[in-house]
């Protein structure tokens, strides 16, 4: 790892598998450059994995202190926690240390932080508006997002084929042989979809906490949040028929 080459490197730490999105491509083109000192330094991934979970946290609680300033950091937080997510599997596949027990805390660390984020802006919008249902707003979109993220694995268990990875689009592929041009129509509905995974859920954050408008969020979460798990749980009956 020395004397590699920041390519070469990439090759081992990036391999094409584990960034199947393009709202990947930014995240991996800074991680490497925290990867690699880290894992000269000998960090473990586990212990970055804890940190970012930690880091995503302090981010969300920020939403509960008043003032905008303290929102904005906390989404700016969460911008740093996710951008850590890429560095723990980066720093385990250039030292050779991947465990079960790391994908296992990945897991936990996005669904609790996906658990709690609607919460924290629901809440924060309430007390900010005055209006007591934002904050029952906030509940529904955190079961909605959450539940709607963990079909993917209840589709995994029920086709008992449970490395078909923890991607939506990979636990029962879909037949592409047939696949049309994107369509303005494809384009809007994959915007919608990404919009309540990881990087659009935190990249919303920033631009509600930017406008100020957390009232708006918890709206779309919850609203949107639905819909989404409609449109998730029937195309996944509909693959597995």
């Amino acid at each position: 790892m020395a004397h590699a080459s920041i390519a070469e490197l990439r090759r081992i730490a990036q391999p094409r598998e584990y960034s199947p999105s393009v709202t990947d491509r930014p995240y991996r083109a800074v991680s490497i450059f925290l990867s690699l000192p880290l894992a000269r330094a000998g960090a473990t991934p586990n212990g970055i994995t804890i940190a970012w979970i930690l880091v995503g946290l302090i981010g969300v609680a920020a939403f509960l202190v008043e003032g905008w300033a303290a929102h904005v950091v906390g989404a700016l937080l969460l911008q740093l926690s996710y951008l850590l997510d890429f560095v723990d599997g980066e720093v385990a596949r250039l030292t050779d240390r991947r465990s079960l027990t790391g994908g296992f805390l990945d897991l936990l660390g996005h669904g609790v932080i996906k658990a709690s984020l609607p919460l924290a802006v629901g809440a924060a919008a309430s007390w900010q508006t005055g209006y007591t249902p934002l904050a029952v707003a906030g509940g529904v979109a955190a079961v909605v997002i959450v539940v709607g993220d963990t079909l993917r694995f209840y589709a995994a268990c029920t086709i008992n084929e449970l490395s078909g990875g923890d991607l939506g689009h990979t636990v029962v592929p879909l037949d592409r042989r047939g696949a049309r041009k994107p369509t303005l129509m494809r384009i809007v509905a994959t915007a919608f979809d990404l919009s309540f995974e990881s990087p659009g859920l935190y990249g919303l954050a920033v631009v509600a906490a930017l406008v100020d408008r957390l009232d708006v969020l918890t709206v779309y979460w919850a609203v949107g949040g639905l819909t989404w798990f409609c449109v998730r749980a029937s195309t996944y009956c509909r693959r597995m028929a």
